[in-house]
């Protein structure tokens, strides 16, 4: 499953529009969606300042700042393409390991 993080502040007007298109993006490819404020962690407001709304996917950083839907969807689809091409081959170096067992 995708992981999706929105590093946020509180008040943080950008950072409820970039919650609200994942939300909606959400609706139609699953992911898990966290929002972290980072003035709650005194590591992430140092290393992230006012560099916020900062969204992270699968732990890798795909945006500071503004989003915009397309751009969030397409990121999103990209990653899911990724995850599906690792799963497959995953599944051709099991059955190439069982292979080599016979």
């Amino acid at each position: 499953m995708i992981e999706v993080t929105i590093l946020s502040r509180h008040e943080c007007h950008l950072c409820d529009v970039v919650q609200r298109i994942a939300q909606e993006v959400q609706r139609e490819t699953p992911f898990t969606l966290t929002r972290v404020d980072i003035d709650e962690d005194a590591d992430l407001a140092a290393r992230y300042g006012d560099r916020v709304p900062v969204v992270l996917i699968d732990q890798v950083e795909a945006f500071a700042g503004k989003v915009t839907e397309g751009e969030f969807r397409r990121a999103i689809q990209k990653a899911s393409r990724k995850g599906l091409l690792s799963r497959i081959l995953s599944l051709f170096k099991l059955k190439g390991r069982e292979r080599e067992g016979l």
